[in-house]
């Protein structure tokens, strides 16, 4: 009995830990994708002025 609790709570901890990693990927990806459009429309904006 206790070795299957003592699984059951590493199982817990493993799938805590991959989840939180897999939010702080997400949550990179986010920031970057905001970094990115944040660069990327005031450029693109002014290409257009330009070229119009």
């Amino acid at each position: 009995m206790l070795q299957s609790s003592a699984d059951k709570a590493c199982n817990v901890l493993v799938k805590k830990v991959r989840y939180l990693n897999d939010v702080r990927k997400i949550t990179k990806m986010m920031n970057g994708k905001l970094i990115y459009s944040w660069l990327v429309w005031p450029c693109s904006e002014f290409f257009l002025l330009i070229i119009s």
